[in-house]
């Protein structure tokens, strides 16, 4: 538990040095102008999808740049010989970033919905989706050496994790293969929301969720180890 918190900790001194919390936090206010200046953009599609994409942005584009930040300062290195375990690295990450997204996705709401919105939907989508996405992150930029092969990977995570979902989302195509999507599911409680959703949605959406994140954390576990421990390609 010490080292948790000594680790959680640090990470909030990473975020802060690397300038990860002004952004998360520019993000939603930038999401809030675009609502204002364009009315068409202030609807359930819209906010659904602008309440996923911060936990996106910070778990997958900024766990990657502060684990390559590691790699690049030798951080990582100096890690490996201490007694933390990478179980308690991960848990650093998940909860600090996750944190994060509470915090932006809170005031995101609170500018656009005020205190009109449903807490157990929100939370519950957001924890979920956030510490889903995050441990996409890990698993990602395990294998990636250099800043730009992880940008490419970011953008196919977006294509693969973002768009299908939000096509069925906004309906321009819609397909029940797309429940196949863990993102689907986060949509869906992310929904829930802003407006009702069906209990069987909530239930299929909850437990795939937990699923997928039993899924990612053993594959983030295992690249973690390979690809920055034992320093496998």
């Amino acid at each position: 538990m010490n080292q948790l918190l000594t680790m959680l900790r640090w990470e909030i001194v990473l975020q802060s040095r690397y300038k990860i919390i002004y952004i998360a936090f520019a993000s939603v206010i930038l999401y809030y102008l675009m609502i204002e200046a364009v009315p068409l953009m202030n609807s359930l599609e819209m906010r659904t999808t602008f309440l996923f994409f911060d936990p996106m942005l910070i778990g997958i584009m900024f766990v990657g740049a502060l684990v390559l930040f590691e790699k690049t300062e030798n951080t990582l290195q100096a890690l490996i010989v201490t007694p933390i375990k990478i179980n308690t690295y991960f848990l650093s990450k998940i909860i600090s970033l996750t944190l994060l997204s509470l915090v932006t996705g809170t005031l995101f709401l609170f500018l656009t919905q005020g205190f009109d919105f449903n807490i157990f939907y929100f939370l519950t989508g957001l924890i979920l989706t956030s510490v889903l996405l995050i441990l996409i992150g890990f698993i990602f930029v395990s294998r990636c050496r250099s800043l730009n092969e992880y940008l490419l990977m970011i953008m196919l995570a977006f294509i693969v994790l973002f768009l299908p979902p939000l096509l069925h989302t906004s309906h321009i195509y819609e397909n029940t293969v797309f429940y196949l999507w863990p993102t689907q599911a986060s949509f869906l409680l992310l929904k829930g929301t802003f407006t009702e959703i069906e209990v069987i949605d909530t239930v299929y959406a909850v437990v795939y969720l937990i699923i997928w994140i039993g899924i990612c954390y053993y594959l983030a576990h295992k690249a973690f180890y390979k690809h920055i421990i034992q320093g496998g390609t």
